[in-house]
């Protein structure tokens, strides 16, 4: 019997934040990317974390297709966060594809959620319309890029801005493994049925989200790019807008020092 894997660290008491990846890739994207700011702003002990391995992906790729679509997604996230956490308040963090879903949770759901931190989130629910920058790598360790083999090399600078050892060991570790481990027919379907019913059409269009948020964009991010997230800034008065130079939709590990801070920043104003 099929069941959405995630995996929880922290207290029970603590305030649940619900970890989303992008798409194609799996919890372990989370886990490295939100750990370290956690761990330098001292929260550990006051966050119960909940990384999901969405449906269709990592140790959740034999989910049925009767949840391939982003409606489903949502609600799945929506059912976990009942199951780990009920009746209390969360925060949701969500990068990529699950910034899209965080969004829809702002957008349907505000009332349950004490704050959003969206990581090169998708911002708009027609893919074609997305408004992304040009792909350029800005700094490369070409000594170190010729160690790697040709398939490892055209993998990692696909989207690269930085490529060097330390962002090719984040993206070995974090990245690349949800690449292996996603459902492609269960993708495929989710792409029939992507945009959400009540999505970022209606956030913007509706009352403002007033938690504590975070944006963080990278300037040369050819997937999502930085303008579209621009209009959300008007329904988010409590929102820290950041879009970091050097860097591309795997933000956090190619400008990692940047993004730890406005992590950190975030979680502060949480005020847990």
């Amino acid at each position: 019997m099929y069941s959405t894997h995630y995996e929880v660290e922290g207290p029970a008491d603590g305030l649940p934040m619900l970890m989303l990846h992008g798409f194609g890739c799996e919890l372990g994207l989370m886990r490295g990317c939100m750990e370290p700011p956690i761990a330098e702003a001292g929260k550990a002990d006051a966050l119960l974390r909940v990384y999901v391995d969405l449906p269709g992906h990592g140790r959740s790729n034999s989910a049925p297709l009767s949840l391939a679509s982003s409606d489903a997604m949502l609600t799945e996230c929506l059912r976990i966060m009942d199951e780990v956490a009920p009746g209390k308040k969360s925060a949701v963090v969500g990068q990529s594809y699950g910034g899209y879903l965080a969004l829809g949770m702002m957008a349907s759901v505000p009332e349950r959620l004490a704050g959003a931190a969206l990581i090169c989130p998708l911002a708009v629910d027609d893919l074609a319309r997305r408004r992304v920058e040009e792909g350029r790598l800005l700094s490369a360790d070409e000594k170190f890029l010729a160690t790697l083999t040709e398939a490892e090399r055209k993998s990692f600078l696909q989207n690269a801005v930085r490529a060097d050892g330390k962002t090719w060991q984040r993206f070995r570790d974090e990245e690349a493994p949800g690449f292996a481990s996603a459902n492609p027919e269960f993708l495929d379907a989710v792409d029939e049925h992507f945009s959400l019913t009540h999505g970022v059409r209606n956030l913007i269009d509706g009352p403002d989200f007033c938690e504590p948020c975070a944006i963080v964009c990278g300037r040369q991010d050819s997937m999502v790019g930085f303008r579209d997230q621009e209009l959300l800034l008007p329904k988010l008065p409590r929102a820290t807008f950041a879009v970091l130079d050097v860097a591309g939709h795997n933000l956090q590990f190619e400008q990692p020092a940047l993004f730890n801070a406005i992590i950190v920043d975030w979680l502060e104003r949480l005020g847990y």
